[in-house]
């Protein structure tokens, strides 16, 4: 199955395909409903298509810290793949390499963020749920002294 969407607006026009051979309709489904609401095409009280900013602002920080954060806020529930995380950032932020999401993933997963699952080819990833600021405070520890050993380790 393909599904072609075609959005215009103010002489801005844009459109994004979706195509399925192994997919069940509900998970298509839930695809183009999570690429529509973060186009703003479910925003209320705006005429046709809104803004593609979410309500958060994910300017700040190393990417790292930005994808972290676009994580959190966007797939915080569910399960993502390497090119659903990329198409939301794009639509979300800003264009971004399929090769540096994926290597920030796996950084996310070796840190304890992630947690992964599937072979290489269906790799899919899901946020953590860490309780409390001490956990978060935890994890930009371990972070900052993985970074560090790799560092000394590549002199």
């Amino acid at each position: 199955m393909r599904i072609r969407i075609e959005i215009e607006d103010k002489g801005l026009k844009s459109s994004h395909e979706f195509e399925s051979q192994n997919m069940n309709g509900e998970a298509l489904r839930d695809r183009i409903i999570g690429f529509l609401s973060a186009s703003g095409v479910f925003e209320n009280g705006r005429e046709g298509i809104a803004p593609t900013m979410s309500a958060h602002d994910y300017s700040s920080g190393t990417l790292m810290d930005r994808l972290e954060s676009f994580i959190r806020h966007e797939f915080s529930n569910t399960w993502f793949t390497t090119q659903e995380l990329r198409e939301r950032y794009e639509t979300v932020v800003d264009d971004i390499k399929l090769s540096t999401v994926s290597t920030y993933l796996s950084r996310m997963n070796h840190d304890g963020l992630l947690d992964k699952r599937g072979n290489r080819n269906n790799r899919q990833y899901r946020l953590i749920d860490i309780v409390g600021e001490e956990m978060a405070q935890q994890h930009n520890y371990q972070r900052q002294i993985s970074y560090e050993r790799k560092r000394v380790e590549s002199r």
